[in-house]
């Protein structure tokens, strides 16, 4: 067999670009909002707090969104060791930080440096981590490299066959980064079956599904619930939820279709600001809706056709009592909520393109037959329909209970490796 030179070439030509390429890339970030300015110096491997003394375990993904199983995986891991520390590290900026507030608070949560050999040499370096989950499907050579030449152990998560966007004229680098992973956990078959194909041994790899999402269902009032529930009996209904500005009049136009063949149908509408909600009553009132609003305690009594949720905190109950739940933002702006949040609940999700910084979560709902995907307002409509049907929504809200029971099992076995790496490893 011909030995490939992709990884030792890819870095020859890294080394060749140098620096400038990484200030010039880290620029454009600035000026078009993809990087924060205030920590540029992360992206060129300069941290900007100390290493603290003990066994260092450094967790990665692509984004803070791609990064929800780790708040649950990180209490697990300090339930066995109480000693460890944790650094956490992302590709991409996100504006919103969604996990940011979900970690423990003594977690560093850092941006990773960019892919050139002194930014990554220094970020190992400055470092030392003992162990690394990469949950990340896209690969930096340069970082990778480093750590696994430190000596740091490294374990592959949640993994898919790697992504190697401009790297076509470099064969084989996937293949030679592979095999700094001691451990591979697969998110399926047809994953594992991939990695297989690309040099990764049948002893080392295993699919277990993707790191448990570790979002506590959100609360609701048992009582509450039971009341509207009782007042909606058996009526269809769906939940749009943090819809905005021209979404809302989509929304809205989805709604009006679909009665046409559903008399009876309901939507409960959850407008991202929620100080709107009188305008916003108002003005489809204007256009002929019966509307019901929450603030003003309004019932869904069963001559409203739109009833406005316009009352905080209260997501958790309207995800339990709509079978089909529209995640809004996603046909304009970018997903504004987990929909984890929803599939928990059992509500099945159906979602719009731009899924925003909770990509891979929406994949892996959709691809595991828990999620919908319309991408626009006519596809939308016809998901919608589709959903309302009652054994529809029941597959979903099977197939959403799957993933989650995948992930308990993908998170445990993740504690039990680095467990065994640390005790070989003496820590």
């Amino acid at each position: 067999m011909v030995k490939r030179p992709g990884l030792p070439l890819y870095q020859i030509t890294q080394r060749l670009r140098g620096r400038s390429a990484a200030e010039a890339r880290l620029a454009r970030g600035v000026a078009t909002g993809e990087e924060d300015a205030a920590r540029t110096g992360e992206r060129r491997g300069h941290a900007t707090v100390p290493r603290p003394d003990g066994p260092l375990v450094w967790l990665h993904a692509g984004n803070e969104g791609e990064a929800l199983g780790f708040p649950e995986l990180i209490d697990r891991l300090r339930d066995e060791r109480d000693e460890l520390h944790f650094l956490v590290t992302t590709a991409r900026h996100d504006p919103d930080h969604p996990l940011e507030a979900r970690l423990p608070s003594d977690v560093i949560l850092q941006y990773a440096p960019y892919d050139f050999a002194r930014g990554a040499e220094a970020f190992v370096a400055h470092w030392k981590p003992d162990i690394c989950i990469w949950a990340e499907n896209r690969f930096e050579p340069d970082l990778i490299e480093a750590a696994g030449k430190s000596g740091t152990e490294m374990f592959l998560v949640d993994a898919r066959v790697p992504e190697r966007p401009g790297w076509r004229w470099v064969p084989g680098i996937r293949r030679a980064l592979l095999r700094r992973f001691s451990y591979v956990l697969a998110g399926d078959k047809v994953a594992a079956e991939g990695l297989m194909g690309l040099g990764v041994s049948n002893s080392r790899i295993e699919a277990v599904g993707f790191l448990q999402e570790g979002t506590a269902p959100l609360p609701c009032s048992q009582a509450e619930r039971d009341m509207i529930a009782e007042q909606l009996g058996a009526r269809p209904v769906w939940l749009a939820a943090g819809v905005r500005g021209s979404e809302v009049d989509m929304v809205i136009g989805v709604h009006r279709s679909v009665m046409r063949r559903s008399h009876r149908l309901l939507l409960i509408l959850l407008p991202q600001d929620m100080a709107s909600g009188p305008e916003l009553k108002e003005r489809l009132e204007d256009d002929g809706w019966v509307v019901g609003l929450r603030s003003v305690e309004d019932e869904p009594e069963p001559e409203v056709e739109i009833y406005i949720v316009d009352e905080p905190g209260e997501l958790g109950l309207w995800y339990r009592l709509a079978p089909v739940s529209f995640m809004g933002g996603s046909l304009t702006t970018g997903a504004l909520r987990n929909p984890f949040e929803a599939a928990a609940l059992g509500s099945a999700v159906i979602y719009g393109p731009q899924t925003g910084s909770w990509r891979e979560s929406y994949e892996r709902l959709r691809d595991a037959g828990a999620a919908w995907l319309a991408r626009d307002e006519a596809a939308l409509n016809a998901g919608l329909e589709h959903l309302l049907q009652p054994d529809k929504t029941a597959e979903m809200a099977a197939a959403a209970w799957e993933v989650t029971t995948n992930g308990a099992e993908a998170t445990d076995r993740v504690v039990e490796l680095v467990m065994d790496a640390l005790d070989r490893r003496g820590l």
